[in-house]
Parts: structure tokens; C-alpha cells; sequence
């Protein structure tokens, strides 16, 4: 296999197959963007500048009195509102439920945006592997068509069950860590710091095999995917073959996922230039994004008017209109997004292609020595 020759041809099918573009921006919106800041090393600096406060040792009874104050301050303010900011009890309970609302809202649209990934990500092994296998290009709304079939369900059940291990962490953790706090609330000292000392160590070592398992499924996932998008065969049969196919092909595999951890450094180099590059290009799309979102901003806060006074109808309305706004100011970079992902499913698609006629190949140059 020849590691160069896929990237250089995945470069040219990226640019010159618009159509995968669409796809490449429904994938960077599922995945919510390109992800920023240098907050923990700002974070660090603030630390270390900070003057040193003197060590306070907390009891579990002072974490449960503690949590007592907090249960009647919360009641308090839900009573009395929060009159340092001319907020009533009523207004403040009206836009909690507002935020329920905007909470709701989001978890459908991440519902439909998860849909939308999944079909995407199938359109697009499959375009790019018919592109190659006939030459032809298909549109938007043929490359929709292929999307939408049970192959869309089998890639998020196949993700699922390589997400599952990070799942269960996450799951183990957030349900000791509750234990842990109502052992702390209800008084049993001794326990809570047994189990503190212990689950520090066992977090530990879970999450350090979680992390490698991870990698390794995550590897795997590029095969089983295409095994089941272009084999048409069911998430049991493409994570059995998927196995097996690496396998068979651990060297190759390995070269192209260590060819991939070094072009994702490059790109992460690259798009550190790129986003300063398009400062500018996102000034406009902001002004425009801004133009666009001003009137249903207007119609939002009017609405919330009827319910709320002050500004809070204007912090509801911005809360409502900000997936819009955010969405077309920062369209350049979302479309830099859809580039890379788009590139790397290609990438991986060419080599998945590539393997497969590997054993023929070898076959047919062995022929005719044996002749």
C-alpha cells in the first residue's frame, strides 16, 4: 500500500467532488465545530500568580452544613427573587423554565443533528467509493438518497458500541461520585474517606485502559463503518469482518493510522494559522449573522416581554437566537471543519479499498512467476 499515493488522491477528490462539502458541513455542525481556547493554561498562570491562601481542612459535617445553607438559599431566592438586580421570585422561576425550554429545544435539534451525521457520514464513504469504482459524481439529493437507509442506524450502533467503554466510565463515575456525596451529606465520615482514598486509584487505572481501548476501537471504527456501508452487511457481520480485516492487514493499518496522528498535528499547526488568517472573513460573516438574527431576536424578546420584565426578555431572546448567530459567524471555520472531515473519511475509505485488492494483487504477480 502506498500511503502517499491515497493522501494525494484524497486531496484531489476533496476539491474537485464539491458535492461532499454539504455532507462535510452537516458532520462539522453534529460535532459542534472546531474546539478553542487556551483556558487551562491561562487557568495555570492564574494559579501561579495567585497569592497563596492559607489550607483549609474540610470535615464531612462541614460539607453537610454546607449543603444545607445552599438548599435554604436556593429556596430563598426562588421566594424573594434576586433583588440586587430587580428580579422577582416569579420572574426568576419564569426564566428558569425559559432555560428548560432552550435545554429542550437543543436535545431535539441534537437529535435531528444526529440523525444528520450518520447519514452524512454514509453518504460519503459511499460517494466516494462509487466516484472511484465508476468515476461518477453524484449530487447533493443523490448523495441524500444513499445516506438515508438502515445503513445511517447500523453506524451509530457501531459508534455506540465503541463509544461504550468511555460510556460505562463516565457512568461508574458520576454514579460514585453521587454515593460519595450523599455518604458525605448523611454524616458517614469514615466510609466517605475509604471510598475517597480507594476510588482514587480505581479511577485511575479505569480511566488509563478506558483511554487505550478507546484509541484502538476508534481505529477500528474507520473499517467497520466502511464494512457495512459499502458490504451492506449488519453490525454484528461488519464488526466480525472488520476484526479480521485489520488483522490480516495490521502492518498497513498501522502505517496509515500513524501517517493519520501525524497529518492531524500538521492540521491542528495549520488551522491554529488558518482560524488568525480568517479573523477578517469572520468579522463580515458576524455582521451579517448579526443582520440576520436582529429580527427574530425581536420577535423572541417580544414574546418573552409578556412573561418577564427588565432585561430579561433581551437575555432570553439571545439565549433562543445564538445557535443561528454563532452558526453564520463562524461558517468559515465550520467550513474548514468539513474539510478535514471530509479529507480523513476519504483517506480512510481509499485505504479500506486499497487493502481489499492487496490479496489479488499479490495473487496475480505470483502467477506468473509460478508459470
Amino acid at each position: 500500500m502506498d500511503p502517499v499515493k491515497i493522501l494525494k488522491r484524497s486531496w484531489y477528490i476533496l476539491w474537485s467532488y464539491r458535492a461532499l462539502w454539504v455532507f462535510g458541513l452537516i458532520l462539522a455542525l453534529a460535532a459542534g465545530g472546531a474546539a478553542s481556547g487556551n483556558g487551562s493554561n491561562n487557568s495555570y498562570q492564574y494559579q501561579q500568580n495567585r497569592p497563596e491562601t492559607p489550607h483549609v481542612n474540610l470535615t464531612p459535617q462541614d460539607m453537610q452544613q454546607a449543603y444545607q445553607e445552599f438548599r435554604a438559599e436556593l429556596n430563598r431566592r426562588f421566594e424573594q427573587g434576586i433583588p440586587e438586580i430587580d428580579i422577582t421570585g416569579r420572574e426568576l422561576t419564569t426564566f428558569l423554565w425559559i432555560v428548560g425550554g432552550f435545554v429542550l429545544m437543543m436535545m431535539l435539534v441534537g437529535i435531528v443533528m444526529t440523525v444528520a451525521r450518520y447519514v452524512s457520514e454514509t453518504s460519503v464513504i459511499r460517494m466516494v467509493d462509487e466516484y472511484e469504482a465508476s468515476g461518477t459524481k453524484m449530487t447533493v439529493r443523490q448523495g441524500f438518497r444513499i445516506g438515508w437507509s438502515k445503513t445511517a442506524w447500523r453506524l451509530f450502533l457501531i459508534d455506540l458500541i465503541v463509544n461504550l467503554p468511555a460510556i460505562i466510565l463516565v457512568l461508574v463515575l458520576l454514579f460514585a461520585g453521587i454515593g460519595l456525596f450523599f455518604s458525605v451529606v448523611n454524616g458517614t465520615a469514615d466510609f466517605a474517606v475509604f471510598g475517597m482514598v480507594s476510588g482514587i486509584v480505581i479511577v485511575f487505572l479505569a480511566i488509563f485502559t478506558v483511554v487505550v481501548l478507546t484509541i484502538v476501537l476508534h481505529l477500528l471504527r474507520n473499517f467497520f463503518w466502511r464494512i457495512s456501508a459499502l458490504e451492506d452487511v449488519g453490525v454484528r457481520e461488519s464488526l466480525r469482518r472488520g476484526f479480521s480485516f485489520v488483522l490480516e492487514n495490521w502492518k498497513n493499518v498501522g502505517l496509515m493510522w500513524l501517517v493519520m496522528i501525524g497529518l492531524g498535528i500538521v492540521w491542528a499547526f495549520a488551522s491554529i494559522i488558518l482560524v488568525i488568517v480568517t479573523i477578517p472573513v469572520v468579522v463580515v460573516t458576524a455582521v451579517i449573522a448579526a443582520l440576520i438574527s436582529a429580527l427574530p431576536y425581536l420577535v423572541f424578546a417580544g414574546i418573552f416581554s409578556a412573561f418577564l420584565g427588565g432585561w430579561l426578555p433581551w437575555a432570553a431572546g439571545a439565549l433562543f437566537i445564538a445557535p443561528l448567530f454563532f452558526t453564520i459567524a463562524f461558517s468559515p471555520w465550520l467550513l474548514l471543519g468539513s474539510w478535514q472531515m471530509v479529507y480523513t473519511s476519504t483517506v480512510w475509505t481509499l485505504t479500506y479499498r486499497e487493502l481489499k485488492v492487496l490479496p489479488a494483487a499479490s495473487v496475480a504477480t505470483e502467477v506468473p512467476a509460478a508459470s
